[in-house]
């Protein structure tokens, strides 16, 4: 069934001035996050490359900016995502300030963890998340926490999702 050509003008007519409006009132919201999200990626390569430089570790520039562009890559598509939400919700909410936020904080972690790391200090995830199981409503003993945690327990979890994965890749 062949449309006339004057309705696919007039549903284009009718769309395109609500599309560019939301649009807009992304991009209103996208761009001051988006410049925040590039300055603490930077941060963080320079904070990293520092560490390394201290700590004497090569690090060849094109591994640091490959792993720096891949983590840009994905807060950027966060940022992008969660401004749209935030637009589409009529900026009625907070979700993109708190959205981004979330990624400020665990990009601050690693800045921080960079520039403490030459001291001796080292602040990872796994010592975060252990600190807040045993501060949790369960309280665990110590063992416990070390045991949800362990690389061991990881590495199962890995196997388990790569044979998930490979059984659903071969159907």
């Amino acid at each position: 069934m062949k449309l006339d050509n004057t309705v696919t003008q007039t549903t284009s007519g009718l769309f395109t001035p609500i599309a560019v409006g939301f649009i807009q009132d992304s991009i209103g919201i996208m761009i001051p996050w988006l410049i925040v999200m590039f300055a603490v990626i930077i941060t963080d390569l320079i904070s990293g490359i520092r560490k390394s430089v201290k700590l004497g570790v090569e690090v060849s520039p094109s591994t640091a900016f490959r792993e720096t562009m891949g983590k840009m890559v994905t807060y950027f598509a966060w940022v992008i995502m969660v401004c749209l939400i935030d637009a589409a919700s009529e900026g009625g909410t907070t979700f993109a300030k708190w959205a981004c936020m979330l990624v400020i904080g665990i990009e601050g972690g690693s800045i921080v963890s960079n520039i403490l790391k030459p001291h001796g200090i080292d602040i990872s995830t796994r010592s975060i998340i252990k600190f807040i199981f045993m501060r949790s409503p369960l309280h665990p003993s110590e063992e416990e926490a070390d045991d949800l945690i362990k690389e061991s327990r990881i590495k199962k979890l890995r196997e388990k999702e790569h044979e998930k994965w490979n059984i659903k890749g071969k159907k």
